[in-house]
């Protein structure tokens, strides 16, 4: 378990709408269609009632490579075996779920209410910590070989809805630091729509943390919001608890960095 002696930023209203813990591992080649079903049973389908059946992630790597490795062999039973999907077990609530398809496994907690609040990191990783636990379990006495992760993946998405610190588009220095859209112009008008992208190299190259602004519309209130990823993705061989602890600790501290502290005040009510 992570033991963190660096006290983060608290925020008593954090604008989180969805987290995700993920591991990815190297193809288990005999996992097919029916041990999900089986894997479902195993997680608690009485936990997760419900099923959905999803198009799979494809396999990735934060490479730090200065020149690209050699091309991988093609795989024949690849080509003939269509790609399984990717299964999500879903809670009755439908707050949690649990992603798994043949080389990933991943756990959300969603906002799907107002009232809702971020049940916070230290509850929900005992909980992603345990699924991985019973999987790797799942896979050995199901005589399927063994569970070789090579990235893990942590991300945070925000919604910042308008009013929230912000309340027009060429406003957005107001909540991120040295982001100004509204840009002096001869001709253009004020931007209709934004989108930023960043990313940043976590210590030792374990990894980088990704991210991303952008402006969309809330199907259900019709009001914009400013969607904000934190996705922190890397590796560490055996130390999954540290990688973790350390790609929580770059997402918060990345997120107050980038954030006015007017807005942390006085909207997400930051505590120290």
């Amino acid at each position: 378990m992570e033991t963190q002696k660096t006290v983060l930023p608290y925020y008593t209203k954090p604008p989180v709408n969805e987290v995700v813990f993920g591991i990815q591992f190297k193809k288990i080649q005999d996992f097919k269609a029916p041990h999900t079903g089986i894997l479902w049973e195993s997680f608690g389908r009485k936990k997760y009632p419900q099923c959905k059946e999803m198009p799979p992630i494809s396999h990735t790597i934060e490479n730090f490579d200065a020149v690209p490795t050699k091309t991988s062999p093609i795989i024949i039973e690849d080509i003939i075996r269509p790609p399984l999907p990717r299964i999500f077990f879903i809670s009755e609530e439908k707050k949690h779920l649990i992603q798994i398809q043949e080389d990933r496994l991943h756990l959300n907690w969603r906002k799907l209410k107002t009232q809702d609040e971020y049940p916070r990191y230290n509850n929900l990783y005992p909980k992603f910590q345990e699924y991985w636990s019973s999987f790797i379990t799942f896979i050995k006495d199901m005589n399927l070989g063994s569970v070789e992760p090579d990235q893990y993946e942590l991300t945070y998405v925000n919604h910042i809805p308008r009013g929230d610190g912000w309340v027009d588009i060429s406003k957005l220095e107001d909540v991120f630091k040295h982001i100004q859209p509204n840009v002096n112009t001869d001709f253009l008008p004020k931007p209709e729509n934004v989108s930023w992208r960043f990313s940043y190299v976590l210590p030792n190259n374990s990894g980088r943390l990704h991210v991303s602004i952008r402006i969309a519309v809330n199907k259900e209130s019709n009001n914009q919001i400013i969607i904000f990823d934190l996705t922190a993705r890397g590796f560490i061989p055996d130390k999954i608890d540290s990688w973790f602890g350390m790609a929580h600790e770059w997402i918060v501290k990345g997120f107050t960095d980038l954030t006015t502290s007017y807005t942390q005040d006085t909207i997400w009510r930051r505590k120290n």
